[in-house]
């Protein structure tokens, strides 16, 4: 849950509740202002731009910690690219079968844990800030309800680099887990969804469903569950996730996605249709998800939203023209170009 609870349970009062329309205005003046940009890798020092939605390309990290891929898709998505010649697609499959409805942006990670030593219970999944935060009145209170929803998350919101994290196997959505040795046989016919790392790693019958996207495959107590809340539930306890040991050999496939948060358009949007300026999130501030070990030595990978100012961007024209179309499959209105125009970074 992390600080989506924070973002998307409605916690944040409207800035301006005698003026309806001020949240909007202040929404369209950061999407005017910036352009979203999506960066990864294993450590702060080596962030690299990651292709939204390009699942033909993912992020491989590769280092003595962690070693697997990173797919970021965002719903969407008109941003900066890593290569500024691909446009974004129009909207990426992973979206489709009306899933938006869950998620409107996805961090999907496949890969090995090669510390040695680790348990479920070392290894911590949430946001981290470099500054200070501006909390509202009665934070305290919304902290409260917060671990309420959230019995593993971890909160440290009143630092100078506050913190909101949680144990990663029981925070994130969809959680597979195989030993890397085993595979199942190559497919014919592999979905668009999670294309390369379908062909590449023959992931054992399960681990994905039909449509490509991770699936819930974890044993719990020597049986197979398919469950993620019953998952989740497990690891709430301190003890079985002391008792899981993760070993290099294991592969893990998970995907963390939130239906509030939409990083896009720089908003939340809660089911009652209210829309708020996201908080925590402008120009100065990105909203970082790092995946480290419980006691900071060791960082296994990061995924980090940053907003860029327009003017250091450059629109490149579109190779197609396509006309405006809206998406209503969320229960509200997204109002996207088809395909949305890329752009570059000027130096």
């Amino acid at each position: 849950m992390m600080l989506g609870g924070l973002f998307g349970g409605g916690l944040i009062p409207s800035q301006n509740i005698q003026d309806p329309f001020a949240s909007q205005r202040t929404i369209m003046q950061r999407n005017a202002k910036y352009v979203l940009r999506v960066r990864a890798g294993p450590d702060m020092q080596h962030l690299e731009t990651v292709d939204v939605n390009y699942e033909r390309t993912p992020m491989k990290i590769d280092t003595e910690d962690f070693k697997g891929y990173i797919t970021v898709r965002v719903f969407g998505f008109n941003g900066l690219m890593a290569d500024p010649c691909h446009p974004p697609p129009a909207q990426a499959e992973y979206f489709s079968d009306g899933f938006s409805r869950k998620a409107l942006y996805s961090i999907q990670v496949v890969g090995r844990f090669l510390r040695n030593g680790l348990t479920a219970d070392n290894i911590m999944f949430g946001n981290y800030f470099d500054q200070r935060l501006p909390l509202p009145p009665f934070s305290g209170l919304f902290e409260w309800f917060m671990k309420r929803m959230d019995r593993t998350l971890v909160l440290d919101m009143k630092s100078d680099t506050p913190s909101a994290v949680s144990p990663l196997l029981s925070t994130v959505q969809k959680l597979s887990y195989w030993n890397g040795d085993l595979h199942s046989s190559e497919r014919e016919n592999v979905p668009e969804i999670n294309n390369k790392i379908l062909r590449e790693l023959h992931p054992i019958d399960g681990a994905f469903d039909s449509a490509g996207r991770v699936a819930e495959y974890f044993p719990i107590k020597s049986s197979l569950n398919k469950d993620s809340k019953k998952r989740r539930r497990y690891f709430e306890k301190s003890s079985h996730r002391q008792h899981w040991k993760i070993k290099p050999t294991d592969m893990y496939a998970f995907d963390f996605y939130s239906p509030f948060i939409d990083v896009n358009h720089q908003c939340v949007r809660m089911p009652n249709a209210v829309v708020e300026p996201m908080p925590y999130f402008d120009g100065d501030m990105p909203l970082r998800y790092e995946c480290r070990t419980r006691d900071g030595r060791h960082t296994f990978f990061i995924v980090q939203f940053e907003l860029i100012p327009a003017s250091r961007t450059r629109q490149l024209r579109p190779h197609q023209n396509r006309p405006r179309r809206e998406y209503r499959d969320s229960g509200y209105e997204r109002e996207i170009l088809d395909p949305p125009p890329p752009y570059t970074e000027e130096g």
